[in-house]
């Protein structure tokens, strides 16, 4: 049992991340869009600003779930029930 409830926990990890990291890359470039179309902005200091904000995204949820998996407990081989 313990092992199906650490599965589906870890299922659902993956799919809360996913789409969370999904929502942000989505917002990220409807304000890039945004600020070249809507307040016509030009896109040359527009498109450095997405790449940075794309990056740094990247590697913000990247350290979380180093560090989700990270802290998630680890059980020894030995504790295993024969």
């Amino acid at each position: 049992m313990r092992f199906a409830r650490g599965a589906a926990s870890e299922l659902i990890g993956l799919f809360v991340a996913d789409w969370l990291q999904t929502a942000v890359i989505v917002a990220i470039l409807a304000a890039g869009w945004y600020a070249v179309a809507g307040l016509h902005a030009s896109p040359l200091p527009v498109l450095p600003a997405l790449v940075l904000l794309l990056a740094a995204q990247l590697v913000w949820f990247t350290l979380a779930e180093a560090r989700r998996t990270r802290s998630a407990p680890k059980r020894s081989p030995s504790a295993s029930p024969s």
